[in-house]
């Protein structure tokens, strides 16, 4: 389903690759993304993530920063040069406000406890998801949320969420 598919009012947890598409202009996902995102600030829609979500994106954002500053280096390559060479990071400077940027987006971010996370251990055995995105599902889980913004296919095995994906058209939901 698309972004236009959520009935307005909805729920939604919102994965770190949307807000990665919204960030990185040059993505064919960002007009759906910007959207969507402008629509959770509007409160067409209640958009919840959380902390590790965030850190997850502003992450990412570093590594392409970091890839468009070092032209010879390639991102996947990127943590192990900067093992080598730490003053890189020093260097990098946009993907600092991406926290304070998602902030303005008006979700509710939630910090999962340690018991969240003992429990999201379980989301991996159920659906063979990886450890972020198992935090996720359980988060998801609590407070019964059931859908999801995010193009990672690999939720499309779980059987308790409606999975919401950016189209590559400028499509506007809500």
């Amino acid at each position: 389903m698309f972004f236009s598919d959520l009935e307005s009012g909805s729920s939604i947890f919102v994965d770190a690759n949307i807000f990665v598409y919204h960030f990185s202009k040059r993505s064919r996902f960002n007009p759906a993304s910007t959207n969507f995102l402008e629509c959770v600030e509007k409160r067409d829609f209640i958009g919840v993530t959380s902390t590790l979500v965030v850190q997850e994106a502003t992450h990412r954002m570093m590594i392409m920063e970091a890839a468009g500053i070092l032209a010879n280096i390639k991102a996947k390559d990127y943590v192990k040069y900067r093992k080598a060479n730490p003053d890189i990071s020093k260097r990098l400077e946009n993907h600092r406000v991406i926290p304070e940027k998602i902030a303005f987006f008006n979700l509710e971010i939630i910090s999962p406890d340690i018991t969240t996370i003992v429990r999201s251990q379980q989301m991996k055995r159920r659906y063979g998801v990886l450890s972020n995105d198992a935090l996720s599902l359980q988060i998801m889980e609590d407070l019964k949320i059931n859908n999801l913004a995010s193009n990672d296919s690999d939720f499309e095995r779980v059987d308790f969420i409606k999975l919401y994906k950016p189209s590559v058209s400028t499509e506007s939901p809500g």
